[in-house]
């Protein structure tokens, strides 16, 4: 890790869930950023908008500390363009790289943009996983991040019961239905953070700041992020069929 009183400059990516977005920041304050609602097409616009950004920010490319970037869990897709992006262009740059879970990035965006709502109170991050899982990670009231896993409705909604926080992100509307009435309206926010529950690349500059101030920043040489699936693709390789076929 290294260390330094200078301010760091940061690019911040998420492709991972629904939306994209890419931000600056400088000292974990953003000068410019870009949120898609709609991550269809990534591949194709996630270049334009981090050179959009960094326009918009005054900053060239060489001039990035540290690349941050949620590595999972969200779509395999979405995770496997952010996390490429960000490792071609922290090795264009020489910057470093930070990986976060898309479940962290959700958790410190809804505690940035709900006042009092998060504020000194465990959140669980909910991510709706399609096929009957939610992706779901707890983030305590001092930052520390649980473990992030894959679990069916019922579960996540049980593990509220027994540990009340507050259930953040869009994917938390499907544990409202499997709580008592006080309980769901008391816990759960799919609205959170910005009024669509997405994780934003905007909250990772805070998010990445707090890191180095707790870590120091990660050093330029050290290995990439390493992706966080939680579970087998949904799209596998045909089985042999025992067929040969001629050479």
């Amino acid at each position: 890790m290294t260390t330094g009183s200078a301010a760091t400059t940061c690019l911040t990516i998420d492709t991972c869930a629904g939306a994209m977005s890419v931000a600056a920041g400088r000292g974990g304050v953003v000068l410019a950023r870009v949120f898609l609602a709609d991550a269809r097409a990534a591949a194709e616009k996630l270049a334009p908008a981090a050179r959009d950004v960094l326009a918009a920010a005054g900053l060239a490319a060489d001039a990035i500390d540290l690349i941050a970037v949620t590595r999972g869990p969200g779509t395999f897709t979405g995770v496997r363009i952010g996390l490429g992006f960000a490792r071609g262009l922290a090795l264009a740059s020489g910057a470093a790289l930070l990986g976060v879970t898309s479940l962290e990035l959700l958790a410190a965006g809804a505690v940035a943009t709900s006042g009092a709502g998060a504020a000194d109170r465990d959140v669980m991050a909910v991510i709706d996983a399609r096929r009957g899982e939610v992706y779901v990670q707890r983030v305590d009231a001092e930052g520390r991040a649980g473990i992030a896993e894959a679990l069916t409705p019922e579960a996540a909604a049980a593990s509220l019961i027994a540990r009340p926080a507050l259930a953040v992100g869009a994917g938390a509307a499907l544990l409202a239905p499997l709580l008592p009435a006080d309980l769901a309206a008391r816990l759960i926010r799919p609205d959170l953070p910005h009024g669509h529950g997405q994780p934003d690349a905007a909250d990772l500059v805070a998010l990445a700041d707090a890191h180095g101030r707790r870590h120091g920043r990660p050093d330029p040489g050290a290995l990439p992020p390493s992706p966080l699936y939680l579970r087998a693709p949904d799209a596998l390789p045909p089985a042999p069929s025992g067929i040969e076929t001629p050479s």
